[in-house]
């Protein structure tokens, strides 16, 4: 039997992201032909759900998430896992650190969505995401080589402030409200999504990846953690390699 690389998702972060992803992991595989149960790829799912807050930690206001991250992906490099998957963007600020550590490749969530805004032809995009995200500069970076016009809002701007509350209110945020939006979540994040004049929004917080489909956004999104499934399947099939 052909060995392929045994795929490790890195969610919890939060935890309905973590199950959506292995979802959109799936519907890629079917769209990819895969049907049966010993056609489908191997992975290891780990719910790393007391990861202390990225973006709590990155403003520093709370603990890194570092240590526990590193005591998650050794055990699962225990478990023979070749590849991660990390099911939060803000978390890919931790990666150095925790890669030195724990050596294992992980897919990078932001170069590989601005290749994917580039191939799809998009001039500009737009980034609607945590504040930690905003603050690592992560996707700025990816995308400053590609020529396309890239938009964040300010960390103090009345877009970021909706974008952030719909998140992490403690009464209607995403990551309160479990598997539904609520109604004022989607309020703001339509009215903040309506602020931006680009071609494309991209969903960059895992928990907005979660609920876009069912908003009735007026433009085109892209969705990295669409995108990171994409991928695994791809280095599972041999057809391309992690970075």
């Amino acid at each position: 039997m052909e060995k392929r690389p045994l795929i490790g998702i890195l969610g919890g972060m939060g935890t309905a992201a973590g199950i959506h992803f292995q979802n959109l992991l799936f519907d890629v595989c079917n769209e990819k032909g895969i049907c049966g149960d010993q056609d489908y790829p191997e992975w290891i799912y780990f719910n790393a759900a007391l990861a202390p807050d990225r973006t709590e930690a990155l403003l520093g206001r709370g603990p890194s998430p570092e240590e526990y991250l590193v005591s998650v992906l050794k055990r699962m490099q225990s478990a023979g896992v070749d590849i991660i998957a990390a099911v939060c963007n803000t978390v890919h600020s931790f990666h150095d650190a925790i890669f030195e550590q724990v050596p294992i490749p992980w897919i990078d969530l932001q170069k590989e969505t601005a290749k994917a805004v580039q191939r799809a032809g998009f001039s500009s995009a737009a980034l609607m995401s945590t504040e930690g995200t905003l603050k690592s500069g992560l996707f700025k970076k990816a995308f400053q080589p590609l020529g396309i016009d890239y938009q964040e809002p300010h960390p103090d701007s009345d877009i970021q402030r909706k974008i952030t509350d719909a998140i992490y209110d403690r009464e209607y945020g995403i990551k309160y409200t479990g598997s539904r939006i609520s109604t004022t979540a989607e309020r703001l994040l339509l009215e903040a999504a309506a602020q931006f004049n680009s071609d494309v929004i991209i969903a960059g917080c895992t928990e907005l990846s979660f609920v876009f489909p069912d908003l009735k956004l007026e433009r085109a999104w892209i969705d990295p953690l669409k995108i990171a499934a994409e991928t695994c399947f791809n280095i599972w099939k041999g057809e391309r390699q992690c970075c």
